[in-house]
Formats: structure tokens, C-alpha cells, sequence
């Protein structure tokens, strides 16, 4: 199983986890939500392969909400013991849709998101050169979990996920 891929996967699953949710558990849909993700947020993912040990990350984001929260920019280093990423993601929201692009710029690829808000999280496509992914989101106050189900493309079965801002 590729390292960098694995990185990948998982550094674009925390930029999609942290850019939409604020830390009141509100979804990021209006300026107000949107404005409360600046600053920086941590947490831990383990992924879980096909086979072999379980992989965990140590995560930092920072969020950059413009144009009155209809975008926002943000920026992610992911670390284990055996890989490291360092990433931005460029996502807009609107009328309770998600679009946007994730660039990992250590191991040079990129990828797509879409998804849709939902009253209680959202759920998201995430597309790549070498995986597709469906993400669901769990918002409570100060924290979000995050689940990732691998249709295709790597090795890996599911990754879980807790970013913390408060």
C-alpha cells in the first residue's frame, strides 16, 4: 500500500471534515457559521486498512473564511510516525451544496469535492487521481466525527475521525 496515497486520503478527508462545520455544531451555510471556523482546529484520524495495523495521524487545520462566508480556504498538515501531509483546500457553499478542490502539495495531486448539507452533517463525494470516497459528518458542540468508507481505488477499509476547536 502506497504511503503517499494513504496520506492523501486522509489529509483531504479532515480538509472536507473541518471547512464545513462550525464549533457550534451550526452548519457552515450562512456567513455568521462560516466565520466561526477561523482559527485553528487538531484531532487524530486512524485509518483502518484492508489489512495490517490500524494507521493514526495527528492533524492541524487553520481556516480562512472570505467573501462573507461563501468560501473559505484552508490549510492542513497531517503527520503519523511513517507519513506527513501538507495540504489546501479552496471549498465554496452555497444554497446547501459544497464544491471545491484539495491540493496535497508534498506528493504533487489534487481532487475534487461535492456534497450536500444536511440538518445534522453532510455528506461528501471525495474524488482523486487514485481513490473515490464517501464521507459522512456527525456535528456536535466543539467537535466533529467523521466517517470515510473507500469505494475504489486504495487498499483501505474506512477511516474515523475527531477534529476538536474548543
Amino acid at each position: 500500500m502506497n504511503g503517499r496515497f494513504l496520506a492523501t486520503l486522509v489529509a483531504s478527508t479532515f480538509s472536507l471534515l473541518a471547512s464545513n462545520v462550525c464549533d457550534n455544531g451550526a452548519l457552515a451555510q450562512d456567513a455568521d457559521p462560516i466565520q466561526s471556523l477561523a482559527g485553528r482546529w487538531a484531532g487524530i484520524a486512524t485509518l483502518v486498512p484492508a489489512s495490517g495495523p490500524n494507521e493514526a495521524y495527528n492533524c492541524v487545520a487553520t481556516y480562512f473564511p472570505t467573501d462573507s462566508g461563501s468560501r473559505v480556504t484552508q490549510n492542513l498538515r497531517c503527520k503519523s510516525p511513517n507519513y506527513q501531509f501538507d495540504g489546501t483546500t479552496q471549498l465554496q457553499i452555497a444554497a446547501g451544496k459544497i464544491t471545491g478542490r484539495w491540493q496535497d502539495k508534498i506528493n504533487n495531486l489534487d481532487g475534487t469535492v461535492s456534497g450536500t448539507v444536511k440538518p445534522d452533517g453532510f455528506d461528501i463525494i471525495l474524488s482523486g487521481n487514485f481513490f473515490d470516497a464517501k464521507m459522512t459528518v456527525a456535528n456536535g458542540p466543539c467537535q466533529q466525527s467523521v466517517t470515510i468508507v473507500v469505494e475504489e481505488g486504495l487498499p483501505v477499509k474506512k477511516i474515523s475521525a475527531v477534529l476538536k476547536k474548543c
